[in-house]
């Protein structure tokens, strides 16, 4: 029960507060204005990539996300970023939209929490049209051992107080696993605690 009430009345805002620190909106800046034409966003969140979208090249913004207390904050960006968001209040791994129907697919710190974040993946590239870019900022397994060994061991801890994130999830294999190609990523520490620091950033395409 504890939990349950944790879950509902107090991560949402502390997700939303740690993803509106530094490092999170640097990183964002980096593949968020590449978005164009139709877009779909999977875990949104509380809204915050809404202020970074390059409202000249995107046509269209839609949405899943299961969280209804960070939905009502993305609701509330997207009115004073005067965006016209289409929600829907669920997770990504059945998505209600047609096949072939998005020119881009976004994801930022989404893929740690998702339960199976594989069948999610392939949602993602079905949604998607011929030739869209799914761009993605993520962070995930470190490539030091002995980091390696500090994210396995906080997992079960740290997924229970940051909304089932896991900190060792291995981004460029899920992703070309759910049958993409992978152009371009990027990889580094940036700052914070490493166990978490580890970020990778890109886009890829879907195989179709």
């Amino acid at each position: 029960m504890i939990q349950s009430l944790y879950d509902k009345y107090i991560c949402p805002h502390l997700i939303d507060f740690i993803m509106s620190r530094t490092p999170f909106p640097k990183q964002r800046k980096k593949i968020i204005p590449n978005a164009e034409g139709r877009v779909l966003e999977i875990g949104i969140g509380s809204g915050l990539n809404l202020e970074l979208y390059d409202q000249n090249k995107v046509s269209e913004i839609f949405s899943v996300d299961p969280d209804n207390v960070l939905l009502s904050k993305a609701r509330r960006r997207a009115k004073l970023n005067n965006i016209n968001l289409y929600i829907e209040s669920l997770s990504a791994e059945e998505l209600p939209f047609e096949s072939n129907s998005f020119d881009t697919v976004v994801s930022t710190y989404t893929l740690c929490s998702i339960k199976n974040a594989e069948k999610a993946l392939t949602e993602v590239n079905r949604v998607m049209k011929n030739g869209s870019k799914f761009i993605f900022s993520e962070h995930g397994k470190a490539p030091d051992a002995n980091v390696l060994k500090w994210q396995k061991r906080l997992n079960p801890i740290w997924s229970r107080i940051a909304g089932g994130c896991h900190l060792d999830i291995d981004i460029p294999s899920i992703i070309s696993q759910s049958n993409f190609k992978i152009p371009e990523i990027q990889s580094t520490y940036v700052p914070g605690p490493k166990f978490a620091a580890y970020h990778y950033w890109g886009y890829a395409t879907a195989n179709k």
